[in-house]
């Protein structure tokens, strides 16, 4: 086997525990996520119930109810259910999700696994060489390397997972801006103060888009504070910036648009958005920046790794006879 390959294969499997051990954390908050989505159904099936046990008359009365009277609320039952179904089908959105990322770490994990069988008795063979050598100083080295090389390539993982979570916040940040850019033209148009069916219809349904689009860069948002624990980085003060806690994306967007000054909150929420945006292209950078002297380190290990390897397998004559094992 050329050493160049045996270096190539070992550094794509390097990353495989920490994959499977994120796996494993994964699959447990999709257990959680699916009991989640079964529990917020179930409300939302039940407000449903019980308002149309309450309600009187027929389906075309109810639809007028649900949809309202121009500058007027929803009735308090319809606002239950529609937040219940909102509840439902940001956890149901957050789920799916989940479910594709494992997908992803499973075939990823199983094509490292396929090339480590494949590298394994080589592995073993060379190891034995080294272990089983007088000269020890080489197996300690082998073995610092080995260590190094484990923590560098789980900071890696980790660094590019929460780097596609700051891409993923990054994305619905812009979206949620032109949510709001595009609310603010609404409150200004004649078609949001009509008073027909048709105009009713095209307001909730521009809510309904508007309210997923901040569900999903709450959500996101979340996922992103998860990921940031769990990277190494020298400069902290970024990390403290990016949380929930110091932005409000997480609102009931017909809220906005029913209030005395609509035009004052849309601005302010924008405002806010751009601060996100700004700290969240930072963040991208640093990361990037984290990931490519994680990779540079990486490969300076896998170098030196390489190299004792190769001086171990050097230390054999033609006949596969061993000989004395030591640095060239």
């Amino acid at each position: 086997m050329r050493n160049e390959t045996l270096q190539d294969i070992n550094q794509s499997i390097s990353s495989l525990p920490a994959l499977e051990q994120r796996r494993m954390r994964l699959l447990e908050r999709i257990g959680e996520s699916r009991e989640q989505v079964r529990s917020l159904k179930s409300t939302h099936e039940e407000k449903v119930t019980l308002l149309h046990k309450m309600q009187q008359g027929g389906l075309a009365s109810a639809a007028q109810k649900f949809l309202g009277r121009t500058g007027k609320k929803l009735d308090q039952g319809n606002v239950e259910i529609l937040a219940a179904k909102l509840d439902f089908e940001k956890e149901r959105e957050h789920l799916k999700d989940l479910e594709e990322e494992n997908e992803d770490l499973l075939r990823r994990i199983t094509n490292l696994k396929q090339r480590k069988a494949v590298l394994q008795d080589e592995i073993i063979r060379r190891e034995k060489e080294i272990s089983a050598n007088r000269n020890h100083d080489l197996f300690e080295a082998y073995k610092k390397i080995q260590a190094e090389n484990s923590i560098a390539a789980t900071q890696l993982v980790e660094n590019d997972e929460a780097l596609k979570a700051a891409q993923k916040v990054a994305g619905s940040a812009r979206a949620s801006q032109e949510e709001l850019e595009n609310a603010e033209h609404w409150t200004t148009s004649d078609m949001w103060g009509g008073s027909g069916l048709v105009s009713r219809t095209t307001k909730l349904s521009k809510i309904d888009h508007a309210q997923s689009t901040f569900n999903r860069l709450s959500t996101q948002m979340k996922d992103l504070e998860r990921e940031l624990a769990d990277v190494h980085l020298a400069e902290k003060t970024i990390l403290s910036t990016i949380s929930t806690a110091n932005h409000m994306v997480e609102f009931w967007f017909d809220n906005i648009l029913s209030g005395n000054d609509v035009t004052a909150v849309l601005r302010s929420n924008q405002a806010q958005l751009r601060v996100l945006s700004a700290q969240v292209k930072a963040l991208i950078e640093t990361l990037e920046k984290n990931e490519e002297e994680l990779r540079t380190r990486l490969a300076r290990l896998e170098q030196e790794k390489s190299n004792l390897i190769v001086t171990c397998h050097s230390c054999q004559n033609d006949d596969g006879e061993g000989t004395v094992c030591g640095p060239m």
